[in-house]
């Protein structure tokens, strides 16, 4: 009975630790993914959606700043007037950076579209080329937005090194304290091999000397007598 229940045990905790291991794998990958989309302007798709980060006012009340969102892979063709889209600005002061305004004409078959801030009284100076297409906004994620604020503050940044830091050591801890422990069990091992080695040294000694002892011959000397 008590087998049993160690073993059931052992079992619940393997499979805890086996969920445990992929909630945080999945956390930290999806961290990366929108690091990685953020820090380095190549977007990442994941079945045909993305994350964009919008820094600026010009898209209130629908997307405040700060905000992450959802966006969907779209052809130039697939785009209506009145889509929020997500382009690689041509304007010189964004530097080629990704723009999220929404479509108020539409130039050719999807060529170029002319772009508006909500929150801006006039249209972008600079059109949206087609083929500076990233996509088209689907929603909001207030959830990813709030952890987004967090982690790009300062001291959300510290946390964040410290806690994935933290999550390694605890994923690497288990088998450095197992191979701590087989290192000590072979030294352990070794000692105790010299510790036998060294009593059966003695006891050949011994046998040796009993050996040595008991072939040695008994004294025969002559009787000193007087016989006068």
């Amino acid at each position: 009975m008590k087998n049993t229940k160690t073993t059931r045990f052992k079992t619940l905790k393997i499979v805890g630790d086996v969920i445990g291991y992929l909630v945080i794998l999945s956390i930290m990958a999806l961290l990366l993914f929108v690091f990685i989309s953020r820090a380095t302007g190549h977007t990442v798709f994941l079945f045909g959606k993305t994350t964009a980060w919008v820094m600026t006012q010009s898209m209130e009340p629908e997307i405040p700043a700060q905000s992450f969102i959802l966006v969907r892979k779209a052809e130039p063709s697939e785009v209506k007037v009145g889509d929020v889209i997500i382009f690689s600005s041509d304007d010189p002061y964004l530097e080629s950076a990704l723009n999220t305004h929404r479509v108020v004409e539409i130039i050719g078959n999807g060529e170029e579209f002319v772009t508006k801030g909500d929150a801006n009284s006039v249209a972008d100076q600079y059109t949206a080329k087609g083929s500076k297409l990233l996509g088209i906004y689907e929603k909001n994620l207030p959830f990813l937005t709030a952890w987004g604020r967090f982690l790009f503050s300062g001291i959300g940044k510290l946390i964040a090194v410290t806690a994935i830091l933290g999550i390694i050591l605890l994923m690497y801890i288990p088998g450095i304290r197992k191979a701590n422990r087989a290192r000590t069990e072979e030294i352990e091992k070794k000692r105790q091999d010299q510790i036998e080695a060294l009593i059966r040294e003695e006891v050949e000694k011994l046998k040796a000397k009993e050996h040595e002892s008991a072939d040695k011959p008994e004294d025969d000397s002559p009787d000193d007598t007087d016989n006068t």
